[in-house]
């Protein structure tokens, strides 16, 4: 799985735990799968260095309410099935849960308006994560392309990816610097440096956001595309908020 072990002409820039990683891919495929659910892609995410907000997959209320007391309100509860793609479409994503009254309150919507939407989808489980407040929403994904193999991709959030494709992208691996430069080419990037009185972003940790996911679409063989959607590019450090990868 690791194409490292087949080319000797590259060298990782970050260290990639493995193991973990394979662990993880076998689990999957031995079930027949090739999307990974929410606890599977954060230990790959981990493995490699990745920082995703802390959360956990439930799959009760109860343990919901414990989660939330240990996370610290406010929270972001999303649906978990490799059968549902976009989940704020079928009401499977509230965030800004303030207590515990919400909490139940979205927990019992998402149920209900998931089963009514997908009633064949097959539930995981709910996934609770602590809701990161300010920054920038940026875009960071992966994928194999045809022609030149493992890519990275980089690129604001919300409408500037949706309507104003303000993407750029660059074969894997890069280094940092390459990602810083990969960062700054994107037309937007006046965003990122406090345009309208925000505070500037914490560049370099975005620079290395990218870098360790390009040392992951091309040290491990058995992946297909990471999708990192969105990722918060705070004043002080970048954390995914939500990931979706996809294997071989």
């Amino acid at each position: 799985m690791n194409r490292a072990t087949d080319s000797m002409e590259k060298e990782p820039v970050w260290d990639i735990d493995h193991d973990s990683v394979e662990e993880v891919i076998k689990k999957v495929k031995k079930e027949g799968r090739n999307t990974l659910l929410e606890n599977e892609a954060r230990k790959v995410l981990d493995a490699a260095g990745i920082h995703m907000a802390e959360g956990k997959v439930v799959h009760d209320i109860h343990s919901c309410v414990e989660a939330a007391e240990r996370i610290g309100y406010p929270v972001v509860l999303k649906v978990v099935s490799e059968d549902i793609i976009h989940k704020m479409d079928v009401g499977g994503v509230e965030t800004g849960i303030q207590n515990e009254k919400e909490l139940l309150d979205a927990y019992e919507s998402i149920c209900s308006q998931v089963k009514n939407k997908k009633p064949r989808a097959k539930i995981r489980g709910i996934s609770i994560s602590e809701h990161i407040e300010g920054g920038e929403e940026v875009v960071i994904g992966g994928m194999i392309d045809p022609s030149f193999g493992p890519v990275v991709m980089f690129g604001l959030g919300g409408i500037y990816i949706e309507v104003i494709k303000d993407v750029v992208f660059r074969i894997a691996p890069i280094d940092a610097q390459e990602a810083c430069d990969m960062v700054r080419e994107i037309k937007s990037f006046s965003i990122l440096i406090g345009e309208r009185g925000k505070g500037k972003k914490d560049l370099r940790a975005l620079a290395e956001m990218i870098s360790r996911l390009g040392d992951l679409m091309y040290f491990v063989d058995d992946i297909q595309d990471i999708d990192l959607n969105p990722v918060a590019s705070l004043e002080k450090g970048a954390v995914a908020l939500d990931v979706a990868i996809n294997i071989k």
